[in-house]
């Protein structure tokens, strides 16, 4: 299932010009490291990306449907989002790689 979502969110954001640099998979949510024009939104990077990989999970996986998960959604509907600006490359970047480790610290 993991490999799968990675996949689908590698194929959308490179569909839609958004560059991933880092993905790091926890117990239930994902992180992303990407690279956009400063007028992408990020509603719109969050909207378009757990879109699509929920379709593609759950139609893999029909029996998810019969979980609960965020009032029938997949995904839960928040995000949240940083910048380079704010935080450096490498900070960034280190926390997504450590996704799913005991040291995951920002």
């Amino acid at each position: 299932m993991k490999r799968l979502c990675e996949a689908q969110l590698r194929r959308t954001a490179a569909q839609a010009g958004i560059k991933i640099k880092e993905i790091g998979f926890d117990k239930d949510h994902v992180h992303l490291l990407v690279s956009v024009k400063p007028t992408t939104s990020p509603s719109k990077i969050a909207h378009l990306l757990k879109g699509a990989s929920a379709f593609v999970l759950l139609r893999a996986f029909p029996w998810l449907r019969t979980r609960y998960f965020w009032c029938g959604h997949f995904w839960s509907p928040a995000y949240f989002f940083d910048s380079v600006g704010t935080n450096t490359y490498e900070r960034l970047e280190e926390y997504v790689k450590n996704q799913g480790s005991e040291y995951h610290r920002f």
